[in-house]
Order: structure tokens, then C-alpha cells, then sequence
């Protein structure tokens, strides 16, 4: 039996338990983030909700399925998540990493475009891996500052960056 992928991923306690968000396409187009941090924040407040609410959060854009383009293809959605993320930037920490929803926030943040895999198949290209890069080492850091603000477990910091490492890794292969 071949090996897990992401095996530290798998290890991630959100599993079978996640919160979906789904983020008005109406707060997109007037930029009003605060119904989402209204979400967000709480979950980085104190050090029991941050446990609570590890790598359990997914999210998705309601009322943008008659736009054949992907989210991260959209500057209303780009720019609205960067607007997000400059006041919630603990994706790496609550965002789960066992399906997609990591590799969606790096894409809303990071250059990229769409790129035929073969027919049927559309995949992710990033423009420039080192912006990918840096942008994960930011988000790890701020994860950081989060885990010393809350006084969250060093193991479980260890555990998250490896997922996180470990995710990234395997992409770039």
C-alpha cells in the first residue's frame, strides 16, 4: 500500500470536522471584509478557541458559479482576500490542509493562472516560486506571533509547520 501524500497533513484533527465559510459575493464586490473577520477573529482570540479550531476552517465564494474563471483568476476575489489576510493572516495555523483549502489561499495570494494538465484536467501554475515561498514564510511567521501571543503548544507549532513544509514540498516535486 503506497504512503499518504501529505502524511503530517493527515495527522491535521480536522478530518471529518470542518467550519465552511462562504464569503458574499456582495462583501466582494463592495470590499466589506468585516462580516468574514466578524467569523475569523473570535477564532484567534484565545488560546482554547485557537486549539478548537486547528486546521478546521475551509471557505468558498457564493455567487460567482456563473463565472467560468477560478477565484484566485478574479481581482475583485484577490483583492478582497489580501484584505482579509493583512488583518487574519493565520491561514497556516486554521486552514485545513487535507483537501484543498491551504492551496487556496496561497493561490488567492500568490501570482498564478490556470494551466491544462491534459484534456479534462486544469491545474494551478504558480508565476513565481519564490513569491510562493516568501508568502508561506509570512504566514508562518505570523502563525508564530499567534502561537507566542496565545501561549499555544511548541509541539503543536512543530506539527503545523510540518504540514505546512511538507504540503509545499510535495507540490514543487
Amino acid at each position: 500500500m503506497p504512503s499518504p501524500k501529505y502524511p503530517h497533513a493527515r495527522l491535521s484533527p480536522a478530518k471529518d470536522e470542518l467550519l465552511a465559510i462562504a464569503i458574499t459575493r456582495e462583501s466582494v464586490v463592495t470590499g466589506d471584509i468585516r462580516p468574514l473577520l466578524d467569523k475569523l477573529l473570535p477564532l484567534a482570540a484565545t488560546r482554547e478557541t485557537a486549539i478548537a479550531w486547528e486546521g478546521k476552517i475551509t471557505f468558498f465564494f457564493d455567487g460567482w458559479d456563473q463565472d467560468p474563471r477560478e477565484t484566485a483568476e478574479i481581482p475583485e476575489i484577490r483583492a478582497y482576500f489580501l484584505d482579509v489576510t493583512a488583518e487574519f493572516p493565520y491561514w497556516c495555523h486554521f486552514a485545513e490542509k487535507v483537501g484543498d483549502t491551504f492551496w487556496h489561499v496561497l493561490r488567492l495570494l500568490c501570482q498564478g493562472h490556470t494551466e491544462l494538465i491534459r484534456p479534462g484536467l486544469v491545474g494551478w501554475r504558480f508565476d513565481d516560486l519564490g513569491e510562493l515561498i516568501r508568502q508561506v514564510s509570512l504566514l508562518l511567521g505570523y502563525m508564530n506571533q499567534m502561537y507566542d501571543r496565545l501561549g499555544l503548544p511548541e509541539e503543536m507549532n512543530e506539527r503545523v509547520s510540518q504540514e505546512v513544509a511538507q504540503l509545499v514540498e510535495c507540490s514543487l516535486r
